[in-house]
This record gives structure tokens, sequence and C-alpha cells, in this order.
């Protein structure tokens, strides 16, 4: 732009509208005087630290606030874990005198054993079918063959005698033995 045409009164107007280029806050005058008088009282302070606190002041601060503070005096009841256990031990061995006692006189000496059992008993108990699959079938004769007798007659056999056993028959009459 030309500078003449950049100075000139027109062409400030138009740019600032007709407005003055100066201008206050909003109650800048009301105030002016609260802050002109506050500076000055600002000054008038010390530069040093004006607020000290009492020597042991920090250490002594809880102590102090807890007299001023009336807290209510409860009466705390102690239960005694010795009395009470005094009061249950008595009881327990009762009930366990009581147990022992009762589990001696109400066992029952008569244990069941194979032996005990008649053939019919054991005939009638198969016949109803009480065994479901055969599985328990085999479980149950197993558990007989268990028996410490069983276990005794099978020591007693010695090792000469078992080889001489397996020397004297053929080998065709022995896989014919395992497969049945």
């Amino acid at each position: 732009m030309n500078t003449k045409n950049k100075n000139s009164l027109d062409y400030i107007k138009s740019i600032t509208q007709n407005k003055n280029g100066f201008s206050t806050p909003v109650n800048y005058f009301d105030s002016v005087e609260d802050t002109v008088f506050s500076k000055i009282k600002e000054q008038s302070f010390s530069k040093e630290n004006a607020f000290t606190a009492p020597k042991d002041y920090f250490e002594n601060f809880e102590d102090s606030l807890f007299e001023k503070i009336n807290f209510p005096k409860k009466e705390v009841k102690v239960i005694s874990l010795r009395a009470r256990l005094l009061k249950v031990i008595p009881a327990a061995a009762a009930a366990s005198v009581l147990l022992f006692i009762g589990l001696n006189y109400f066992s029952f000496s008569d244990t069941a054993s194979f032996e005990s059992i008649s053939s019919e008993e054991l005939e009638n108990w198969l016949d109803e079918s009480y065994i479901n699959n055969a599985s328990s079938t085999v479980n149950f004769v197993d558990a007989d063959f268990k028996d410490s007798n069983v276990l005794e007659e099978v020591s007693s056999i010695k090792d000469e005698d078992i080889l001489e056993y397996l020397n004297t028959i053929d080998s065709a009459t022995l896989l014919t033995e395992i497969e049945s």
C-alpha cells in the first residue's frame, strides 16, 4: 500500500471503525483505590517470616489435642479364653469316653467270611441278581483269592517243582491251558 494512504485519517477510521484506541477495564475506577492501598500495606510488612510455631509444638500437638477432647469412657468386657476352654474340656472328655464305650459295646465281633456263607445263601444271592455286571463278580472272586491262606499255599511250591512241571509238559498242551 501506499504510505500516503496508510497514514490518512480515513484509512485509520476504517480500520478502527471510529473507536478510540484507548479503553479501561470494566469497574476500573471503582477498584483502583483498593488495589493501591493493598500494595502500600504489602510494602510496609517486613520481609522476615512472621509466622513461627512454638518450640516442640508438633511433637506435643497430638497429646494436647487429646487432652482437650473428652472421649466417653467405656467399660471393656474381657472374656477369658481359658475360662471358656475350662468349660468345654469336660464336655469333650465325656463325649469321647461315651464314643469309645459305644463303639466297643456296639461293634460286632462276628465278621462275615466266605466260609460262614452257606452254598444255599450264595446260590440265592446269585439267582436274585444282586450282581449287576460281570466285573463285580470278578472283583468278588478276586477278593477271596487274596486271602492269606491262598498265598501261603502258593509260597509252599518250590521253584524246582515248577521247572520240572514245565519240562514234562509239551508246549502244545501248555498253550492250550493258557488259552482256557
